[in-house]
């Protein structure tokens, strides 16, 4: 098994579902892909979730016909900017005629990219470092190991 191999093996659920939210913690992208289904978080608060969810805490970029949209910059600003950042991209890609994953392209750095319907593409490119969590990737309201790379690896976790 290869990082590759795996990756693609695990995120090979996503073509064909609809991104059905964008927000952030911080400056970390949380995206939500699938169908809706209620969560309750932490605090007794019921939210609604996609089924899988990608956490991306390294750098990407989001680009519609080419041209770039969107950077990790735009959520490594003040809280309201970075709120504001999230609901645009909320609004241009779940709100509006929600976008739908094509293809899934992985490459042997354990960087990805979303070929998306109506000209978009995310492309997520993972810094290395030691010990720091690029990004995840799993399933809401399931015990499955979550894939998580870190370090530009997979960690050795998520195959507990």
């Amino acid at each position: 098994m290869t990082t590759r191999s795996e990756i693609e093996r695990r995120l090979s659920v996503l073509p064909g579902l609809e991104l059905s939210g964008v927000h952030h913690a911080a400056d970390m992208l949380t995206l939500s892909f699938g169908p809706l289904h209620p969560f309750t978080n932490f605090k007794g608060v019921v939210k609604y979730m996609g089924q899988w969810a990608l956490h991306v805490q390294c750098h990407w970029r989001l680009e519609e016909a080419g041209l770039i949209i969107a950077t990790i910059d735009d959520l490594r600003v003040s809280d309201e900017e970075a709120h504001a950042n999230s609901q645009r991209l909320n609004e241009m890609l779940v709100e509006h005629d929600p976008v739908v994953v094509e293809t899934v392209l992985v490459d042997d750095r354990a960087c990805i990219g979303l070929k998306l319907t109506r000209g978009f593409r995310l492309t997520i490119i993972r810094d290395g470092v030691e010990d720091e969590e690029d990004w995840r990737f799993f399933e809401h309201l399931s015990d499955a190991t979550h894939l998580v790379i870190e370090g530009g690896k997979i960690a050795s976790h998520s195959f507990d």
